[in-house]
């Protein structure tokens, strides 16, 4: 997609190996062979492959990383509401043929980082503001970095969007700790599947009736766990379409505020029926 934007034709290379994206480390990496030269290519995190590279590319060649510097950019691209990838490359090793995390930890060179940009849609904000009105306290998490979720929080209007909790701080806190943070904050950030299942026992514990969304295969167990699972039929996975107690064929957060209101519009009927039915009928019994 980049190359495609840069009018850049792809390169045509051969897969030797590969590391899928897992959200426990935030990268994938590929090892491939392009014109007889073997590359590994990592992309991931801006922060976690900060923390793997000890050099970065330039136009003079490579030279030593300044980590200063690219932090200030991703907080600048944060602060815009981007989602960030960022890019690594290293020579491989001769006859390498597997590839391993322990490879990454040495020889990484710095390419960039690309900021890309999911505007909500408009009637996703109108459908939020409408279930903050209605009672339904809307929370966002997610495993984007923490300037860029409230950015995003923001602009949809999700209130308290100016503080973010970071799953790296949920980790840190007992039983007790996590259950106020799940009510207070709105904004959690760079969270694991683990921290969204937490986060769901978390707010059942203290009372809540807790409805979940969700399309991958990592929130699976929090959708399982949740009052009411909803999983995107578009984007969703089938792992996460099981697991759900509802499925959006449109993949709008506008119908689930459509299918709220018509669940307490139901629900008010059935009460105004039943309270005018028993009284006739109890005089009907005397």
């Amino acid at each position: 997609m980049l190359a495609a934007k840069a009018n850049l034709e792809p390169l045509r290379t051969q897969l030797v190996a590969k590391i899928p994206f897992d959200s426990q480390y935030k990268y994938m990496a590929t090892h491939f062979l392009l014109d007889e030269q073997e590359t590994v290519m990592v992309t991931g995190a801006p922060d976690v492959l900060f923390a793997l590279c000890q050099q970065q590319q330039t136009s003079r060649g490579a030279v030593p990383f300044d980590r200063g510097y690219w932090e200030s950019e991703m907080a600048r691209f944060a602060s815009q509401g981007l989602r960030m990838v960022a890019a690594a490359t290293k020579p491989a090793n001769a006859g390498q043929k597997t590839l391993d995390h322990s490879d990454l930890q040495e020889g990484l060179i710095f390419l960039g980082i690309a900021g890309m940009m999911d505007p909500p849609r408009p009637e996703a904000v109108d459908a939020i503001h409408t279930c903050q009105n209605a009672g339904i306290r809307v929370k966002m998490i997610t495993g984007d970095h923490p300037q860029t979720a409230m950015s995003i929080g923001q602009m949809l209007g999700i209130r308290n969007s100016s503080e973010a909790m970071t799953g790296y701080q949920l980790e840190h806190m007992d039983d007790a700790e996590l259950a106020k943070a799940a009510v207070e904050y709105d904004i959690f950030a760079r969270t694991s599947p683990e921290h969204k299942l937490r986060l769901v026992k978390a707010l059942q514990e203290s009372g809540e009736i807790v409805g979940m969304t969700g399309d991958g295969v990592n929130d699976a167990p929090a959708l399982r766990q949740a009052d009411v699972g909803i999983a995107m039929g578009i984007k969703g996975t089938e792992v996460t379409k099981e697991a759900a107690d509802m499925v959006l064929t449109d993949d709008n957060f506008a119908t689930i505020a459509s299918s709220v209101k018509e669940g307490r519009r139901v629900y008010d009927n059935l009460k105004k029926t039943i309270l005018f039915i028993m009284p006739t009928n109890w005089r009907r019994g005397c």
